[in-house]
């Protein structure tokens, strides 16, 4: 049985960010579904080069995310509406504890677990399928083995920050069962090909079910460098604003 609190989380975060090994340059398209539908939700388009990684949401309106190790700090990006806001690794960090101990959540089972996730977890290493069992949220996941660990904790380390700018930016879930899903990925020395989650109800018609799909490119190609370069350009046209300014459109 594994247990993620909150403190854990926060502290895996952290040490993912400061341990940064040296990977290849890779690319990886997610695309996010809903149950059974065929079109995605949302697709994004996540470019690794050298110590930055350009998270970008490629389905209008575009946004991206851009996460520089080297100094520290993530930037968020609107290009719709031409602003920025930078972020310290430890406004990150700040933002999500506040949030988890002031922000008032919904009653219920779901943000009852959320609080402190527990799973049961399975693997079968030779169908390289994870399952974490909880209640009422499971995640079940498709491993691809990547021979080269410093490229798979890159991503899950990329993961991380994402589960926490989720929670703290976009009103998304508390991130420590997140977090617990991508320590579990990265300690088989793998990446994930498609993630399923499923949140029960006692009313089966509002269960919900998400898929993401997660395909690798491990070697950047012109159309990277061209993302990239549109990326930066518009952070230069880009106004820096307050974090309040920043989030108050996705609340």
């Amino acid at each position: 049985m594994k247990t993620a609190t909150l403190s854990t989380a926060v502290l895996t975060a952290w040490a993912s960010f400061v341990c940064v090994s040296a990977a290849a340059d890779f690319q990886v398209t997610t695309q996010i579904f809903r149950g059974n539908a065929r079109i995605p939700v949302v697709t994004y388009q996540t470019v690794f080069q050298g110590t930055k990684v350009y998270d970008v949401v490629t389905t209008p309106p575009r946004q991206a995310t851009i996460i520089d190790y080297d100094s520290g700090q993530i930037t968020l990006l609107d290009p719709q509406r031409q602003v920025k806001l930078t972020l310290t690794t430890q406004n990150v960090l700040q933002h999500s504890a506040y949030f988890k101990s002031h922000a008032n959540f919904p009653d219920g089972p779901l943000w009852t677990f959320l609080r402190d996730p527990k799973f049961e977890t399975n693997y079968n290493q030779q169908a390289q399928v994870l399952k974490l069992a909880g209640d009422p949220l499971t995640y079940e996941a498709d491993l691809t083995p990547i021979p080269n660990q410093p490229t798979v904790d890159a991503y899950s380390r990329f993961c991380d920050w994402s589960a926490q700018l989720n929670f703290i930016c976009g009103g998304s879930d508390l991130p420590q069962a997140r977090i617990e899903l991508n320590n579990q990925i990265r300690s088989k020395g793998t990446v994930p090909a498609e993630v399923r989650k499923t949140i029960r109800h006692a009313d089966p018609t509002k269960s919900i079910s998400l898929r993401s799909t997660h395909e690798y490119r491990w070697k950047l190609e012109e159309d990277d460098a061209q993302l990239i370069q549109s990326i930066e350009a518009d952070l230069g046209k880009a106004k820096a604003v307050s974090f309040d300014e920043y989030v108050k459109p996705a609340f």
